[in-house]
């Protein structure tokens, strides 16, 4: 389950997530984008434990077009995927919740493909675990304090393929309110 961020207070539980779960893992902290749609991951037992932000192509800062413009062809839709992080208590609960609100997001809103920075263990288990085609499209770089991938998500094959048994791990989330 995930919760839109629709006030001044999820936007400050986003915020907060985020800057635990970045400052952690020693990354530069970065606030949401102007005209992105922010989530809360919402573990079992309610908490507001994780955070993932979605941001349409056009509307991404110039840096990401730079890495991204030479491989996003006109038959494509594409979003920017950013700040999917889990509280280190909640690590292993929330992953797959993330992947499918990525999936149930492209969906609903059209998108074939998503462009991200990619931290290196997160690619390999797009690729393996999840069967996500995930094509590093330039060398690795160092961003924010780690190294990262920069990534083409092809997220139309899973969604147009939902029954195919290598996504048996997808199952279609909904957006849930806060208790």
């Amino acid at each position: 389950m995930y919760k839109q961020v629709d006030s001044s207070e999820t936007l400050a539980l986003f915020h907060k997530i985020k800057e635990v779960v970045w400052s952690s893992m020693g990354f530069e902290m970065e606030y949401a984008k102007e005209g992105s749609d922010l989530y809360l991951l919402l573990a079992e037992d309610g908490e507001a434990a994780g955070t993932f932000e979605f941001t349409p192509y056009p509307k991404s800062n110039a840096f990401i077009h730079s890495l991204f413009e030479e491989v996003i062809t006109d038959d494509m839709k594409v979003m920017e995927v950013d700040s999917l992080a889990v509280l280190p208590v909640y690590r292993g609960q929330l992953g797959r919740k993330g992947i499918c609100l990525m999936i149930d997001y492209a969906e609903k809103h059209g998108y074939t493909h998503a462009v991200g920075i990619a931290d290196p263990t997160f690619f390999r288990s797009m690729n393996e675990k999840y069967s996500i085609l995930a094509t590093q499209i330039n060398e690795k770089i160092f961003y924010k304090g780690a190294d990262a991938i920069p990534t083409l998500f092809h997220l139309k094959e899973v969604y147009s393929d939902k029954d195919n048994p290598k996504y048996s791990w997808y199952i279609p989330r909904k957006v849930e309110v806060m208790r």
